[in-house]
C-alpha cells in the first residue's frame, strides 16, 4: 500500500518559513538541511513529511478548477475542523469560510509567502 511520503512547500525564506510552520500548523520540526536550502518537518508518528524547500520567488501552489477557484494542491486533515480554523484564526492565519463541497468540509489558508493549501474532512 502506498502512502504519502512527502509534501514539498516552496518557501523563499527558510528560517522565517520554520518558525511560521512551527508555530501556526504545529508539525514536529525535525531539522534545517545542512546546506540551509531547506527543513523537515513530520506530520505524525507515522514521519510522513513536510518539507519547505528555498526558491528564489513565489511559485504557484494550486490549479485551476473553474473561473471562480484556485484549488490548492495539498490538502491536510484534521480531527477538529472547527477548531482548527479557528486555531488559525486566532493566530492570525488568512482563512476561508468552512464549506461544504461533495464528499467533504474544508477550508483554505495561506502560509506567510501566500501559498495555498486546504485543510479538509470526510463528510462520513
Amino acid at each position: 500500500m502506498l502512502k504519502i511520503g512527502a509534501v514539498f512547500i516552496p518557501v523563499t525564506d527558510i528560517e522565517k518559513s520554520v518558525e511560521w510552520y512551527k508555530d501556526h500548523l504545529e508539525l514536529s520540526y525535525i531539522d534545517t538541511w545542512p546546506d540551509g536550502e531547506g527543513a523537515d518537518f513530520y506530520f505524525n508518528s507515522e514521519k510522513q513529511y513536510l518539507s519547505l524547500v528555498k526558491v528564489e520567488g513565489k511559485q504557484s501552489m494550486n490549479f485551476t478548477v473553474n473561473p471562480k477557484y484556485q484549488n490548492p494542491f495539498y490538502n491536510f486533515t484534521t480531527n477538529d475542523l472547527e477548531g482548527t480554523h479557528k486555531r488559525l484564526q486566532q493566530k492570525g492565519v488568512h482563512v476561508t469560510d468552512i464549506r461544504s463541497d461533495g464528499p467533504i468540509i474544508g477550508f483554505d489558508f495561506y502560509d506567510l509567502f501566500g501559498n495555498k493549501l486546504g485543510v479538509i474532512i470526510d463528510k462520513k
